[in-house]
């Protein structure tokens, strides 16, 4: 008699199912295809990366020098692909917003390839609002430029009132400024990412890093650099490429301003400049946007700006926001009318003494918010020229203040402008008091600081793009700026 066999338990009956068998087989034969394509993916390894662009700080005046010189077309065009490749990456989306292709080259201006851009209208509208010449990539620009340029910046110099020496001091302010630049193409007030390790004394405190970008563009732009010409392609470039990175697109426009409209006022003067310099069609859709948050962000009832949108306007912030319309309207993207009659309402209200002199934010002057009130009446095309010159007059009759850079930058500015009889002579001392200013020993060399309360915050950086544009004033004739600037329609 045999023994009793005990039964299969469930998990044996399981096991031994052929449906379960089946299914061995087929995870098996999964795997192992998953094996093969996964050492073909790995066999590719090898392949060539961009390498990232990494800008260290220099000491000396062969590394001012070596950083000065211009880089060789075919490295050149290789970090602007490894620019491409990383920088445009870290735009900010809005959930809401959709994202659209606009057609771009390599760095800025070339013929392949798109990048996504997150709440551009890139459709008829686009179209319409875009410069007249701006399919032209690369080309010489608005003619309002030429004067930044090659002999032209020369003449320029020697006939309004440059030196030699002055504009030895410029070169040496750029090249300061660009070893300043930080790894990710920014600049910042406090001297950060940049590697200076405390190579240069006052540093600023403003954390804005579009206010600090913007602003260290401005000289570059001023002397002829652009992203497309000129001894700084590269250090240009990757800085409007940051700037168009930290854009956030939202319901009011393009956002640049990181807490301060400061920054944005000055970021979009930036690539407004370079719109209107190179007519790169990359640039429009960011200008479009950012001059659409400058017309939304402005105060309903007073016309002016402050630091956050829709605040009661102060002289300092709306003169940026101002110029940096002025040079847009100038770039081709439109300005609304509507807007530029708040401003005139604005400096109405801070006006003093029949509009030859200004306050901040009420009737309460100032020799700092005097000089931008007046400069601003230049840029509205204000018909009270009377009194405009006469302001000008009493600003100018003193001398320039040694340490008052803000001021003397704006008061340059309308002096040249209105060809004011008093201009030679305060440009005279203002220019060789520059001059002899600059740092000529160490790390510091080619940089400004003064003793001005109203931009300590800015720190070394700000001296020294506002020193910097200062002397440049004799050439730049900037869209919002020079001669022509007053009389052409907006």
């Amino acid at each position: 008699m045999q023994a009793n066999q005990e039964a299969p338990s469930r998990i044996e009956r399981l096991v031994l199912s052929p449906v379960v068998r089946s299914t061995y087989v087929s995870l098996l034969g999964h795997v192992a295809v998953l094996v093969i394509l996964a050492r073909l993916v790995t066999s590719q390894a090898g392949l060539p990366r961009p390498r990232p662009i990494v800008i260290a700080a220099a000491d000396g005046a062969e590394a001012v020098a070596e950083l000065a010189a211009p880089a060789p077309a075919g490295e050149l065009l290789e970090a602007a692909a490894a620019l491409a490749a990383v920088e445009m990456t870290v735009v900010t989306v809005e959930p809401e917003m959709e994202a659209i292709t606009v057609e771009h080259d390599g760095p800025l201006g070339s013929e392949d390839g798109g990048t996504t851009v997150p709440g551009v209208d890139a459709g008829p509208q686009a179209a319409a609002d875009a410069p007249h010449d701006a399919g032209s990539r690369g080309g010489a620009g608005d003619a309002a430029y030429a004067g930044r340029r090659g002999d032209a910046r020369s003449r320029g110099a020697a006939d309004r009132g440059g030196t030699r020496g002055s504009e030895e001091a410029v070169d040496r302010g750029l090249a300061w400024i660009a070893r300043h630049q930080a790894v990710d193409g920014s600049w910042r007030f406090d001297l950060s990412g940049c590697r200076c390790d405390g190579g240069c004394r006052d540093p600023g405190s403003v954390t804005s890093t579009t206010a600090a970008t913007g602003l260290a563009l401005l000289p570059f732009l001023g002397a002829g650099h652009t992203h497309l010409e000129g001894d700084y392609q590269e250090t240009v470039s990757r800085g409007l490429y940051y700037l168009m990175s930290q854009m956030r697109f939202t319901p009011r426009g393009g956002d640049l301003s990181e807490g301060t409209m400061y920054g944005h006022g000055t970021a979009t003067i930036a690539l407004a400049e370079a719109l209107g310099m190179t007519r790169d069609e990359m640039l429009v859709p960011y200008v479009r946007d950012a001059v659409r948050f400058i017309t939304t962000a402005q105060h309903e009832h007073s016309g002016g700006w402050r630091y956050l949108p829709a605040q009661p306007g102060d002289m300092t912030v709306t003169a940026w926001q101002l110029a940096a319309l002025r040079s847009a309207a100038l770039a081709g993207v439109p300005v609304p009318s509507p807007t530029m009659d708040g401003v005139r309402r604005f400096l109405d209200r801070v006006q003093f003494q029949q509009g030859e002199s200004y306050g901040y934010q009420s009737p309460h002057p100032r020799p700092g918010t005097s000089a931008i009130g007046l400069l601003c009446r230049l840029y509205t095309r204000w018909p009270n020229e009377a009194a405009i010159d006469r302001g000008l007059g009493a600003l100018a009759k003193p001398g320039p203040a040694p340490d008052a850079v803000y001021l003397n930058f704006y008061l340059s500015q309308a002096l040249m402008q209105r060809d004011h009889p008093l201009w030679p002579k305060w440009n005279a001392r203002n220019r060789d008091h520059l001059v002899a200013r600059q740092e000529r020993h160490g790390h510091e060399s080619g940089s400004w600081f003064f003793a001005d309360r109203e931009t300590s915050s800015g720190g070394r950086l700000a001296h020294t793009a506002l020193a910097t544009l200062t002397l440049e004033v004799y050439y730049r004739l900037l869209p919002i700026y020079g001669s022509d600037a007053v009389t052409a329609d907006w």
